[in-house]
């Protein structure tokens, strides 16, 4: 169906680098989502109703909040929809993100909401009525919702939003928790046993634990997490296939949302080879604007190669780490060219029980060597060393 719809809606569905397709893609996931919502919640809280099922009336109305969450969604990709003006410059992707936590929100509440209406159902002596309808909707619901985390993950991964993102997770743990609500129905009408209050808890648990995963991520999200390493090598690669280009350095993405991003980043080569430097900086520009649909700021930088002086630095700077501690290394270390001066750039990786003292270290290396030559100066990035670390060029 969704498939059909692409075909139907989205022009130039496969251009999926292209922020205007992007939102299109999540403008149609929001309104089919709306749709399927209130078909699940008008047939659930019928049934419901009539089987005297809390469980499945819980599930009815947490369909209606997620009705009313894409209507949001929706309104949020329109309004994300709007270019940059005076105002804001870089557009307003990012009122998406603004989106996905009132959504999280949401879904955190109605699950609370919903622990409380089962803790009365087990207080109260009600059971609920075993009927093929209800035995009937439920399945549908499991399948409809496994469907839609299916094109929302699709769409997520398409978009790069985490408005999908949240919508998909938050499918997948309702089709669990229909699951459990189809799971006590049946198993009170064959042992007469009253669990349905109990599932009902299981159920909100779900949703509770969605919309606090959802919240972590899109908090990370406008937190700035790691950029997709994908795209960070698609850029490196460009930015590398020019030979005047040595190295690249303090690459960086900065996410305006939607698929629009600016690009910054040091790129290092030789004086002598200035002229072509700049030219292949013009460039990458271009090739970056026509693959990625974003804008860059390339800063270039002259390398200053002398080993031995390198070397000299290296040791002096290493002198100042062992007064604090062994386990504190250095990584992309280089001289740069800046007029009269010389900037002595590097990252320094600490371990996170050194994070107070990153600026005593940084300010007892900056007397090292600047008080040995006045035309040093020294620019330094700390970064904490955490499992898994990827140094980012």
């Amino acid at each position: 169906m969704m498939t059909l719809f692409v075909k139907l809606f989205i022009k130039n569905k496969n251009e999926v680098s292209n922020p205007n397709v992007k939102k299109a893609y999540a403008a149609l996931s929001s309104v089919v989502g709306i749709l399927l919502n209130l078909f699940l919640c008008i047939a659930k809280i019928t049934v419901g109703f009539f089987s005297n099922s809390v469980a499945i009336s819980a599930d009815g109305f947490n369909n209606l909040s997620d009705a009313g969450t894409s209507l949001v969604s929706f309104l949020g990709f329109k309004i994300a929809g709007y270019g940059g003006g005076n105002t804001h410059l870089f557009g307003h992707g990012r009122i998406e993100w603004i989106m996905s936590i009132f959504t999280s929100i949401a879904v955190l509440l109605m699950g609370i909401k919903l622990a409380g209406d089962s803790a009365a159902s087990i207080a109260s002596s009600d059971s609920p009525v075993f009927s093929m309808s209800a035995l009937a909707v439920l399945l549908v619901s499991i399948f409809v919702k496994g469907y839609m985390f299916c094109y929302n993950k699709r769409f997520s991964k398409i978009t790069g939003s985490e408005t999908l993102k949240v919508t998909a997770a938050d499918c997948m743990s309702d089709s669990l928790a229909t699951a459990a609500v189809l799971i006590s129905t049946t198993v009170s009408y064959i042992t007469h046993l009253e669990i349905d209050g109990y599932c009902g808890m299981l159920v909100s648990a779900f949703i509770i634990f969605a919309g606090i995963k959802s919240l972590w991520e899109v908090l990370g999200r406008i937190m700035r997490q790691s950029a997709d390493q994908e795209m960070a090598e698609g850029v490196l690669q460009i930015a590398e296939s020019y030979p005047e280009i040595i190295d690249v350095h303090d690459l960086m993405f900065h996410d305006y949302g939607f698929g629009y991003f600016v690009i910054s980043m040091h790129a290092e080569g030789y004086r002598k080879h200035s002229q072509q430097l700049y030219i292949a900086a013009n460039q990458i520009a271009y090739d970056l604007k026509q693959k990625f649909h974003c804008d860059s700021f390339i800063q270039v930088d002259y390398v200053l190669e002398n080993k031995t002086l390198k070397d000299s630095l290296m040791k002096q700077i290493y002198t100042v780490l062992n007064e604090f501690s062994d386990e504190i290394e250095i990584s992309n270390f280089r001289l740069i060219e800046s007029g009269p001066y010389i900037n002595v750039v590097f990252d320094m990786v600490y371990p996170a029980k050194l994070q107070k003292s990153e600026e005593d270290i940084c300010n007892g290396i900056k007397r090292e060597i600047e008080s040995e030559n006045s035309k040093y100066r020294t620019v330094i990035k700390g970064i904490i060393r955490r499992e898994r670390l990827h140094l980012h060029r």
